[in-house]
């Protein structure tokens, strides 16, 4: 049967390029990662901006029937009150694992109670004792960590720490107090027994907790953040494990940047990272899936991409499918913003049916490179400020491959004084980013470019002498084929 051709002009958007602003519900595109997240495969969710993580939080917390979840948005998180919230009794990476543990308690605990508000059993009236006696009516997750002193009573919890009955847990310490975390574990053991109860008695599948935006706020990150990021981390592990026999699987879900995981120091990081963690890729045939979901959602089921754009192909036969996607780090956001810039160019011209011509295209990356290079400054200046200057670099060589030697030359000449590294690490940082690749020599001759982002086992070559900036950078830097 022939595809049936349908106008762009009845489309407005392929949507937001940010998933909590998009309408992505209408046209989540399941997939794997939706399985191993819902069974408890991982807990662990990696993944560049833009790959897709906000978009898993949404349909778990908005748009799932089975289980209990909730979406935990730190992006105006109290840092610096958690940061008070310090177990001196620990090691430096596990000092925040016993407040993470509290606060992943607490919420579970509002989560149980939501599923059974009503219930009148012991633990419902325990757990509703205690918060409100610590947060009144209602609780936010900023405010877990906020009071000085957490009020226990026999109406609530009364944990025991060395044989004695606790009243009560300040959260405020001095600095030679070594008990803190102690205290706040055996607390957070007895919430978290009675929340699982509680939702095994009303029925609740599951218990899932979210923690997305953990990046927001971050311009440069500190040891202290890092030190709170690995505490998490290690915090969901642990309540992970001592939830197994508890009846209903509890399942504390982080979604983290993978720069920042890349940069966070444990011992168990790699155990994690192996056996716990995912990491949201992409190819050219999901990408397709994705963006096919959105225009038979909004243009009716029979439309396809052949459907809304001509078939002629560019310069160098690439099929714009092809030519849009080489111009991205295979990110959803990404291709997302492209059509979009190319739906704005179609719009303009007064034809029908409207599709998608190859000027559109072609029209469209300027304005996607300059994104691109925004989306860059995001993630690289908390790790690198003056990274500019290693691009006005490429720029001043002028063309997309160039020398180490040519690199280092341009580079060394725009290095600022507050700029701290040096050519091979920027070389480095760059690849890191995926902002260049390098020239990969082959045993029969041939070679090919490594980009981090489509070759990450390949790893760093710090011989590598010849390299290529990312494609979708080419107008923003100015620069030309050779």
């Amino acid at each position: 049967m022939a595809t049936k051709t349908r106008s762009l002009r009845d489309l407005t958007s392929f949507g937001d390029v940010a998933a909590e602003d998009d309408a992505v519900l209408d046209y989540f595109l399941t997939t794997d990662a939706v399985a191993s997240i819902k069974n408890g495969d991982v807990f662990l969710v990696l993944g560049r901006k833009g790959a897709g993580k906000t978009a898993l939080v949404r349909h778990f917390a908005e748009g799932n029937g089975n289980g209990v979840s909730r979406s935990l948005n730190l992006g105006g998180y109290p840092w610096a009150v958690h940061a008070q919230r310090m177990d001196r009794g620990s090691s430096d990476v596990e000092a925040y694992v016993s407040s993470w543990r509290y606060l992943i308690a607490v919420q579970l605990a509002v989560l149980a109670l939501s599923r059974a508000p009503r219930a009148a059993d012991e633990n419902a009236k325990a757990l509703q004792h205690f918060l409100a006696d610590n947060y009144g009516d209602a609780i936010d997750m900023e405010d877990v960590l906020r009071p000085s002193k957490l009020r226990l009573s026999s109406m609530s919890f009364e944990p025991m720490v060395f044989g004695c009955k606790l009243g009560g847990i300040a959260l405020d310490r001095g600095k030679t107090d070594l008990k803190l975390g102690m205290e706040l574990d055996a607390l957070s053991d007895m919430i978290i027994a009675s929340a699982l109860k509680l939702a095994r008695s009303a029925g609740a599948p599951s218990l899932m907790l979210h923690f997305d935006e953990l990046d927001q706020g971050i311009s440069t990150l500190t040891e202290e953040r890092a030190r709170m990021l690995a505490g998490l981390v290690l915090a969901a592990r642990s309540v992970r494990q001592s939830c197994r026999d508890g009846g209903v699987p509890v399942h504390p879900v982080i979604y983290l940047r993978s720069d920042l995981w890349d940069k966070l120091s444990f011992s168990d990081k790699n155990k994690i990272s192996e056996s716990l963690a995912l990491r949201l890729e992409w190819d050219s045939d999901s990408l397709m899936e994705l963006v096919s979901a959105r225009v038979r959602a909004k243009l009716g089921p029979g439309t396809s991409w052949d459907s809304i754009t001509t078939p002629d192909t560019l310069r160098g036969s690439y099929t714009k499918w092809n030519y849009i996607v080489g111009r991205t780090f295979l990110r959803p956001r990404d291709v997302i913003k492209f059509l979009n810039s190319a739906l704005r160019q179609a719009r303009a011209r007064d034809e029908s049916p409207l599709l998608l011509s190859n000027p559109d295209v072609v029209n469209a990356r300027e304005a996607y490179s300059a994104y691109l290079k925004s989306e860059l400054d995001d993630e690289i200046m908390a790790h690198w400020p003056q990274w500019e200057e290693a691009l006005q670099a490429c720029s001043a060589i002028s063309t997309m491959t160039f020398q180490r030697d040519e690199f280092a030359e341009e580079y060394e000449e725009r290095r600022s004084k507050h700029n701290t590294v040096g050519t091979d690490e920027a070389l480095e940082m760059l690849y890191r980013f995926s902002v260049i690749g390098y020239e990969r020599r082959s045993g029969y001759g041939g070679s090919s470019w490594a980009f981090q982002y489509t070759n990450p086992e390949a790893g760093w070559d710090n011989r590598a002498t010849r390299f290529k900036v990312h494609l979708g950078l080419k107008e923003f830097a100015k620069l030309r084929e050779d």
